[in-house]
C-alpha cells in the first residue's frame, strides 16, 4: 500500500522507496528508511502530515505516492 493511501491515525512501516534517485535520496537524507515506522497525523487537501521516528512532516500526496509502506494498525 502506498503512504497516500493511510487514513488519518494510521501506523505503518516503509517497505520500499520509489522514484528517481535524486528524490529517493532526500527522502532517505530526511529519515525515511526501510523499516522505519510512521504515523498519519492528517490529511489536509493535498497535503500529509506525518510522523517518521519521531520528526514531523508534511509531504505532497504525489511524494507520498512514492513511500510505500505495510499497516501496523
Amino acid at each position: 500500500m502506498l503512504l497516500s493511501e493511510c487514513t488519518n491515525g494510521q501506523i505503518a512501516q516503509i517497505t520500499h522507496l520509489k522514484g528517481e534517485v535524486e528524490m529517493k535520496m532526500r527522502l532517505v537524507n530526511l529519515g525515511f528508511h526501510t523499516h522505519s515506522v510512521v504515523e498519519l497525523i492528517m490529511i489536509r487537501g493535498n497535503n500529509l502530515v506525518i510522523t517518521v521516528d519521531g520528526s514531523r512532516f508534511a509531504l505532497d500526496k504525489q511524494i507520498a505516492e512514492l513511500v510505500e509502506v505495510e499497516p501496523l494498525s
